[in-house]
């Protein structure tokens, strides 16, 4: 197939030939396999199995049943052969007459990893580098019947001789892998979220090239917008490869939306060059985040010509907005970190982006949509792609764009030092750079670029811990080189060089200024109480792990492996349960609940262990926003999974499933919020609004006991201005002390028009030092709603674990007396309560006597 639309006499002056499709795939283990004669064309037909490209080893072996499904059970384990073996790709092809006359270039998207390509058993090229295109001239190479090889190695074997001593190591398995000198998905070695499971494969399309005159290598796309935002104008780069030494001309003509076109010609030389274009877009339509506006895109059409015949016609979607990071001084010290879009602040409320799955070309466009679904649904406005996985694909930045969700992009490097002292890896990542740049910079969605995650914390850490002087291998690389590309390939756009990262010469991870990571909560600390006080400018991680949902446990968990701590619980367990002597997890829901989690079932397990990961992230976004702009985001580690697994950090899992924890981050992120603090012996309440207009309606709160007395309300009207967060009513704490703090709790709600749009409540102690009654809950349908009430609080409602419908609702609480009423389908049947918090003192008795990991 070609890519082309051509005449006849177009295809002698320019081409291209699909190289995609039916592959023939062999491996060996160093001894058994021909790795020396992989790209003969005298082979042994028998030993090759038919493959797809794009493809991926991992993916052609389970078609087979030579391994199986790594996400279940304890299959990644027993897969792990593949990525020490070496592979080959082959493909017999014709070539046209004037590829092989002419000049002629083989292009393959993507390579993963180090790979040896062969044309008619000529080595013609190298290639190690999975964020960037393989791009091979062959000119005078090509014969009318070709044989092409690729020859293979995950990673393992291109850095086995290489030292990482001297260099930061994040893990004891690094001596092994090596991870720092390959250009691959760091994550893919294994991460504390993650199984080790490194692909090896031809992931991305093939194709031949020729030309007789020039062929187009890129074409980028700018949008800039003036500060009246009243004029918008389009610049477009054509990266045009001249192959002859012939006088040619090349006109570059665009068009936005059809509109009229806008020319520049150019004459051709023989090699690499820029050709500048542009556009002037009169009183555009402005791009705005989810919740804040529309997201109108624009088509620009590119069309280049040389000689008169048209060699390449591309369109890409752009959208038109200013962006800004205000960092002025702030008040009481340091500085803000507010993101402003088209002028105005808007709250970053999201998580972090990590890959969709752990065979990464397993995340098409369908597995995409899902997650951009979930997100808004949660609410989100905002995901920071983290720098220990992959530039994500077309797919991801388009619905992203499509959607309103802003994305914050990290390069792809994390946790380490990195050798950008050697020269050729110096050479291989700034190529990477400059690619991804170019290929992003016409996205509407993305607001930053940083340099890596933690690198620059790390270095502090390193330096302050070291007895003997260090080395800083990579800085110059994020403070020198990687800005410099941005500001020439994408100007305008703001770019930081680490994250976390303070400006001023602060503490990289300093509160006062720039983005925070605040890992003090949710490692070896889980008393998530102490985000009450945390005062980050811009928190872009941090986060308290829990279960996912119950089909995601049982793939985790076949038989006979369901039970906690299993040896594949322990699998697919989060490794922060082994950083420290004893579990940490296992410790947050003793601390939480006083229950004895390896004395529960799989299905209390996902409850409880919910219910406190829950109300963590709750914890965490609603201190944030309501300091809003002191704080300007709340962003938490994280939002997706790549595989199944026992406990994470995630509200939906490999299985795009609503974690339980999912709705509780929902609700603490909607448009109109309420938040009750207690600070300086006031108990105060906070209205959000987060809408473009002032919010009027009616505040109910005050102090009721568990067991469903209102011992203090107060009612009142307010009014929250737009986009803003403001105490609208506050009272002294010393009545809810008389009360009891472990019988009583304090409360607020908005509603308008006798609706409740927003609830908000504090719990001071933690929850197994509550004196729970028993709830007795009744569930009634009243038309398209399941209708829950309680005389009693009833804390925590849960009528799902399985996360796979959308719920309008769920773990939720129920006020004494007050009615809470969900959206439900008619036909649906009516909604069963499966757990409530309230029984945590009845399972304290209960699970003490019950043996330690046994469901």
């Amino acid at each position: 197939m070609r890519l082309n639309d051509c005449t006849d006499m177009e295809e002698r002056l320019h081409g291209a030939l699909d190289l995609s499709g039916v592959w023939r795939l062999a491996g060996s283990d160093g001894q058994r396999g021909g790795v020396r004669t992989f790209h003969l064309a005298d082979t042994d037909d028998a030993k090759w199995m038919e493959a797809s490209v794009p493809g991926e080893v991992h993916l052609e072996l389970i078609k087979r049943g030579l391994i199986e499904e790594p996400t279940e059970g304890l299959n990644a384990l027993s897969g792990r052969w593949v990525e020490e073996s070496i592979w080959a790709y082959r493909k017999t092809f014709s070539a046209p007459e004037a590829a092989v006359e002419g000049c002629a270039w083989l292009v393959f998207e993507g390579l993963d990893y180090e790979g040896h390509i062969y044309l008619n058993e000529e080595r013609i090229g190298e290639h190690a580098n999975f964020y960037r295109p393989c791009k091979l001239d062959v000119t005078g190479k090509l014969r009318e019947e070709n044989l092409l090889v690729v020859v293979l190695n995950g990673g393992l074997h291109a850095a086995g001789n290489r030292s990482v001593e001297g260099y930061y190591e994040n893990s004891y398995d690094h001596v092994l892998h090596k991870r720092i000198w390959l250009r691959k998905p760091q994550s893919s070695f294994g991460w504390d979220w993650s199984a080790r499971y490194v692909n090896v494969g031809i992931h991305k399309p093939a194709r031949l090239e020729w030309a007789a005159t020039a062929r187009v290598d890129d074409i980028v796309v700018l949008t800039d917008l003036n500060e009246r935002m009243d004029e918008g104008a389009v610049s477009v780069r054509v990266f045009l490869e001249g192959c002859a030494d012939l006088p040619a001309e090349a006109e570059v003509t665009v068009r936005v939306n059809g509109g009229a076109a806008a020319s520049s010609v150019h004459p051709v030389r023989k090699g690499q060059q820029r050709l500048d274009a542009a556009a002037a877009v009169p009183n555009p339509r402005l791009w705005w985040p989810s919740g804040h506006g529309e997201q109108p895109l624009y088509e620009i059409e590119v069309e280049v010509k040389v000689n008169g015949s048209v060699i390449c016609r591309r369109v890409k979607r752009a959208g038109f907005r200013r962006l800004a990071i205000n960092q002025d001084p702030h008040p009481a010290g340091g500085r803000y970190f507010v993101l402003e879009v088209n002028g105005k602040p808007v709250f970053a409320k999201g998580a972090n982006f990590i890959p969709a799955d752990m065979l990464f070309i397993r995340a098409d466009r369908a597995r995409y949509e899902g997650l951009i679904d979930r997100a808004l649904e949660a609410n989100f406005n905002f995901l920071r792609v983290w720098g220990g996985g992959v530039y994500e694909s077309d797919d991801f930045y388009e619905l992203c764009d499509e959607r309103g969700v802003m994305v914050w992009q990290d390069f792809m490097f994390a946790c380490a030092a990195y050798p950008t002292t050697e020269p050729a890896f110096m050479r291989n990542v700034k190529e990477e750079a400059i690619y991804n740049v170019r290929r992003l910079a016409h996205h509407p969605s993305l607001v930053m670029y940083c340099g890596n995650n933690e690198n620059q914390w790390h270095t502090n850490r390193w330096d302050e811990e070291a007895s003997e002087s260090v080395m800083y291998p990579d800085y110059a690389f994020y403070h020198h080189v990687l800005p410099r590309i941005v500001r020439e390939e994408d100007p305008g756009r703001y770019y930081q060089p680490s994250s976390p990262y303070s400006p001023d010469d602060l503490h990289p991870n300093d509160d006062s200024a720039g983005d925070q990571h605040p890992w003090t909560v949710g490692f070896d600390n889980t008393d998530f109480r102490e985000y009450r006080s945390l005062t980050c400018r811009f928190p872009n991680e941090g986060g308290i792990l829990g279960p996912t949902s119950l089909p995601a446990m049982h793939a985790s968990l076949p038989d006979p492996h369901r039970e906690v701590l299993s040896f594949a619980w322990q699998q697919h367990d989060n490794a922060v349960d082994s950083w420290y002597a004893q579990s940490a997890p296992d410790r947050q829901i003793r601390e939480w609940t006083g229950l004895e989690p390896r004395g529960l079932s799989i299905e209390e397990h996902v409850y409880y262990g919910g219910l406190v990961q829950g109300e963590g992230l709750r914890e965490y976004i609603d201190n944030f926003r309501r300091r809003m702009f002191d704080s300007a985001s709340a962003i938490f580690w994280m939002f997706n999974d790549c595989w199944p697994a026992t406990r994470s950090w995630t509200i939906v899992d490999y299985y795009l499933n609503r974690t339980p924890s999912f709705y509780p981050v929902k609700r603490a992120f909607q448009p109109v919020s309420v938040v009750v603090v207690r600070e300086a012996g006031l108990v105060r309440i906070f209205g959000i609004n987060e809408t473009g207009e002032t919010w009027r309606g009616e505040l109910h709160g005050g102090l009721f006991t568990l067991g469903g007395d209102y011992v203090k309300e107060l009612r009142s009207t307010v009014e929250v201005p737009a986009n803003t967060s403001r105490c609208v009513a506050e009272f002294d704490a010393d009545a809810w002390d008389a009360a009891g703090i472990a019988d009583t709790l304090a409360f607020a709600s908005l509603s308008q028009g006798g609706e409740t749009v927003a609830r908000g409540r504090l719990i001071v102690p933690r929850f197994r030092e509550m004196n729970w009654p028993q709830a007795q809950i009744d569930v009634r349908m009243d038309g398209g709603h399941a209708v829950f009430t309680s005389s009693a609080f009833a804390f925590g409602v849960c009528i799902d674990l399985d996360g796979d419908l959308p719920l309008s609702d769920n773990f939720f609480d129920l006020w004494p007396g007050m009615p809470h009423r969900i959206a439900w389908p008619s036909g649906r049947k009516p909604p069963q309560v499966l757990y409530v918090g309230n029984s945590i003192g009845d399972r304290q008795a209960r699970t003490a006597a019950a043996p330690a990991g046994r469901s």
